[in-house]
């Protein structure tokens, strides 16, 4: 999934190059669907290849290439069976690449390919690191740096006149080698590329997550107490802002998008957050201080209120009986469902006393406007709410 970061930094380098920006972005996606990072959240997205790390050492290190065989980290030519047998998970990923770092760091990063474009660790110096240890460490500071990466790339190996053109197949052969078609890297970039062109054509470059996904993180971030506001489907500010609070206190990285590492987190959390001893102990008069909107607005009611239950005192109500009936009409109100449907039943059946009904509809909008209170503290004291 492309988060808006990814998106802007794709078309800002195409534009720069004065590439097409729906033709970077389909590289990107077949290349690893915009995931910029294993779970970690440090290690740019990897993909280890056995034969090369064969061929790597033999080249640089000859004298380990025995070890690696038999770890099973190296082989002679590219395997189907074995070339990524352990590698189907981000956990499995960073597990091999650890195995052959152990064995020499140097050769096991020329051995894999790093970060949005996976771009090779061999082609480190061609692209003007020092070492390909070196580029994985300037590709694990973000995603500018990988999508600098790529672009390097893509100019170096002069491909970018087929990318231009829009030739997948050229440009497929040049990036990926001579065995693209088995991986039909050309029909899934042009497949790729005319769904961008459609989204930048109409302008809907909005990377929101769907309804579905944001209703199952907004529903289980209030549950850890982060505050998204109301569980709508809607991923607004709320969202990203809790997404990105719960990522930073995970340790993962910050998007403030959903991806395959957060909901990982999300799955596995079940503690709620500590709320803020300051927060917990919050009153109404803090709230009033802050200039929380929803407060403001219900204490204007609830003063409301009071001139609606003297106006109708003035009327009369110290009348023998009647306030003995003013509080058992209220209860009635206060329990049922509808309570303008009872305010209307009430009203009819206490026409001759119209200052009584003042008085009803009086407490039933105190009792109202003081449960409006009630809510937005707590809300703000268990931290499920930072809102106006």
């Amino acid at each position: 999934m492309f988060s808006q970061e990814i998106i802007d930094a794709i078309v800002a380098a195409a534009n720069k190059e004065g590439w097409p920006a729906s033709a970077l972005l389909a590289v990107v996606e077949c290349e690893t669907s915009g995931k910029p990072f294993e779970v970690d959240g440090h290690t740019p997205t990897l993909l280890f290849e056995r034969h090369k790390f064969y061929s790597e050492l033999q080249e640089h290190e000859p004298s380990k290439l025995k070890a690696a065989i038999a770890k099973g980290l190296a082989i002679p030519k590219w395997s189907r069976n074995t070339q990524y047998k352990d590698q189907g998970t981000s956990s499995g990923r960073l597990s091999v690449i650890a195995k052959a770092r152990a064995i020499d760091e140097e050769v096991a990063n020329r051995a894999a390919s790093w970060g949005l474009g996976q771009t090779m660790g061999f082609n480190a110096e061609r692209l003007h690191y020092d070492s390909a240890t070196a580029m994985v460490d300037e590709l694990s500071r973000g995603i500018a740096e990988q999508i600098d990466a790529l672009v390097r790339e893509i100019k170096s190996s002069h491909l970018d006149r087929y990318l231009v053109a829009k030739n997948w197949a050229a440009f497929a052969k040049g990036y990926n080698g001579a065995g693209y078609k088995q991986n039909k890297y050309d029909t899934r970039m042009a497949a790729a590329d005319a769904q961008w062109a459609r989204r930048l054509a109409n302008g809907d470059l909005n990377a929101k997550p769907g309804k579905a996904i944001t209703l199952v993180y907004q529903t289980k971030l209030k549950e850890l107490n982060y505050p998204i506001g109301k569980i709508d489907g809607d991923w607004g500010d709320l969202t990203t802002g809790a997404t990105s609070a719960f990522q930073r206190r995970e340790g993962i990285k910050i998007t403030g998008h959903p991806n395959d590492e957060t909901t990982e987190h999300l799955d596995k959390v079940n503690e709620p957050r500590p709320v803020v001893q300051e927060r917990a102990e919050s009153t109404v008069d803090d709230l009033k201080a802050a200039g929380s909107q929803t407060i403001e607005a219900a204490t204007k009611g609830s003063t409301l209120t009071k001139v609606i239950v003297g106006a109708g005192a003035l009327g009369g109500a110290d009348q023998a009986g009647v306030l003995d009936q003013v509080q058992e009409t209220v209860g009635k109100v206060q329990s049922a469902n509808a309570v303008l449907d009872s305010i209307h039943d009430l009203a009819i059946g206490l026409k001759p006393y119209w200052w009584v009904g003042l008085i009803v509809v009086g407490f039933v909008m105190w009792r109202c406007y003081g449960d409006v209170i009630k809510a937005r503290l707590a809300d703000h004291q268990s931290g499920a709410n930072i809102g106006r």
